[in-house]
């Protein structure tokens, strides 16, 4: 890994850029038990880092005979409830961010709502941002690789120096599926690399896979 050097990075935003969990968890637990689960929240945060809130959700509602839009509502206003204004942007969040975009292009593929949009708006970061697909835009759930795609073809990108970046595995597998390089932040350090091109623990490590040239001087088909 060390020999490649990316330009541009899709990100993926909650327990990537933001630490949001702490109150998504907190918000999921609270749900299920009002449904009845008493899951312990170290297992459950396992459980939806290594998949997903959603597929979680939607597991639940299939055992148990639940609406699972009723989940997903009763979830969302917990959330609401818990989650910080201003959630915490991870160490080196927005230097690593300044620094692909000096050089290159960030995105955005998040399966959150546009209050995505709206915590890097109050941090300053959405500039920092040349395209952002959230749940709102309907593409499908990661894995499927159907947003980076768009991202690639609208912006004219290329894999070969594009990566994305996740904290969960589905977010490894949806870049291997769209063809481009992946980095895996261990931000928990659970060890599953996930198969990813790289794995790190801080962003500030990702730093040593861009390139230090000027934007536009390698990646011509992009801007």
């Amino acid at each position: 890994m060390a020999d490649f050097h990316f330009i541009n990075a899709i990100w993926d935003f909650d327990g990537t850029l933001f630490d949001t969990y702490p109150a998504m968890l907190r918000a999921l637990q609270e749900t299920l038990q009002e449904f009845g689960d008493k899951t312990d929240s170290d297992a459950l945060y396992k459980e939806i880092k290594t998949t997903s809130i959603g597929d979680v959700l939607k597991s639940y509602a299939e055992q148990h005979n639940i609406d699972l839009q009723a989940l997903h509502e009763r979830m969302d206003v917990l959330e609401k409830k818990y989650q910080p204004e201003t959630p915490t942007a991870y160490p080196h969040a927005r230097e690593i961010l300044q620094l692909v975009s000096d050089h290159g292009a960030n995105f955005l593929w998040t399966h959150r709502d546009r209050s995505a949009l709206s915590f890097l708006t109050t941090e300053g970061m959405s500039e920092l941002f040349t395209g952002i697909v959230t749940a709102s835009d309907r593409f499908p759930r990661k894995p499927d690789p159907k947003a980076i795609n768009a991202f690639i073809a609208h912006y004219g990108l290329d894999p070969a120096v594009t990566v994305m970046i996740g904290d969960r595995p589905i977010d490894v597998e949806a870049g291997k599926n769209a063809g481009v390089h992946t980095i895996f932040f261990d931000v928990d350090g659970f060890g599953d690399s996930s198969n990813a091109d790289a794995v790190v623990s801080d962003l500030g490590q990702i730093q040593n896979y861009f390139l230090d040239q000027g934007k536009g001087e390698t990646d011509e088909g992009t801007y």
